[in-house]
């Protein structure tokens, strides 16, 4: 079925023009590592962590110790995606688009519109020349010359309803991006052509992945399915749990996506795409993110602060096991 609503605005709008309007620095905070944390990376042996009132976390020390970086703003932070050793973007509510070129050291406003009232709920960047910006009401914005310049298209399933949209992933030619209310749009020809695919649920997908050829998708009560990237056809994976699904990471080896959510749920599927471990960890925090650096496995929650585990703790069988 072709999208009905792909509202095309083509605008290319230069770095400069996306303008920085007065902001308010972020606080620096003596219990920041408290906070909650909505999204986390690594850059190089560098781990990163963004939420709840502009602040930004660094660990070089495989999360032994953070230090609380300078944020230009102090509005929910929601994203952070690297797109090569000195260069990475974080976004987040009130349309804020931040940027560091010196590896996370320092970061600048490339845009923020608290007047639009619309907020960013993700940024993934594939290469240090293409990323993209996923917000409310079906905004999916795409640079391809390394944010110099963005192309915003809304996606929709309904002409009177913009999904608000959750995360993207891409195999080979094939662009995937999940939203609310089980919108699911897909490209194969430069995103100039998006489609809907029809959800084989009625909730909400939080997440995207991939493994092989297929996309992992994730979301409310537990729904978890696997998408062939090249016939659209649907297979569910038996996650043996009702929690919401919020966020995935794929181990370094490429062997092991763990998928987590709330109650402390972690699930290892292998790259088969079987479920092969489900863990519940003692906390029973409600995870929001994860981001894996080698063997180590960092883990932000609504009950605040960084969790980290190991990669063997997780994928042992008898560990919490069902």
């Amino acid at each position: 079925m072709m999208l009905r609503i792909i509202l095309c605005l083509m605008l290319l709008m230069s770095g400069s023009a996306l303008a920085e309007t007065l902001a308010r620095p972020a606080l620096e905070m003596p219990l920041s590592t408290k906070a909650i944390f909505l999204d986390l990376d690594v850059n190089e042996d560098k781990v990163f962590a963004v939420g709840e009132r502009g602040i930004i976390l660094s660990s070089t020390d495989s999360g032994k110790s953070w230090k609380q970086i300078k944020s230009p703003v102090d509005v929910t932070l929601t994203g952070i995606s690297f797109s090569s050793k000195t260069t990475g973007w974080i976004v987040g509510h009130e349309s804020t688009i931040l940027q560091t070129t010196d590896g996370g050291e320092t970061w600048v406003i490339k845009r923020y519109k608290p007047e639009e009232e619309r907020f960013y709920m993700s940024v993934n960047f594939v290469s240090p020349q293409q990323g993209y910006v996923l917000g409310t009401d079906g905004e999916l914005w795409i640079t391809e010359d390394a944010g110099e310049t963005w192309k915003l298209t809304l996606l929709s399933v309904e002409e009177w309803y913009q999904n608000h949209l959750f995360a993207i992933e891409q195999i080979t030619d094939t662009s995937l991006v999940v939203s609310e209310r089980g919108g699911i749009f897909y490209s194969k020809d430069k995103f100039s052509n998006w489609q809907v695919v029809p959800s084989p649920y009625e909730g909400s997908f939080f997440g995207v992945n991939k493994l092989a050829k297929d996309f992992v998708v994730f979301g409310m009560s537990g729904n978890l399915y696997l998408l062939d990237s090249e016939t659209l056809e649907w297979k569910k994976i038996n996650s043996k749990t009702d929690q919401f699904l919020l966020g995935s990471a794929i181990t370094d080896d490429a062997k092991n996506l763990l998928v987590v959510g709330r109650g402390g749920i972690i699930l290892v599927i292998n790259d088969q795409g079987e479920l092969v471990n489900t863990v519940e960890s003692k906390s029973r925090a409600d995870y929001t993110a994860l981001t894996i650096h080698g063997e180590n496995v960092y883990l932000s929650s609504m009950s605040g602060g960084i969790e980290k585990m190991s990669i063997s703790e997780l994928t042992k069988s008898d560990r919490g096991g069902k």
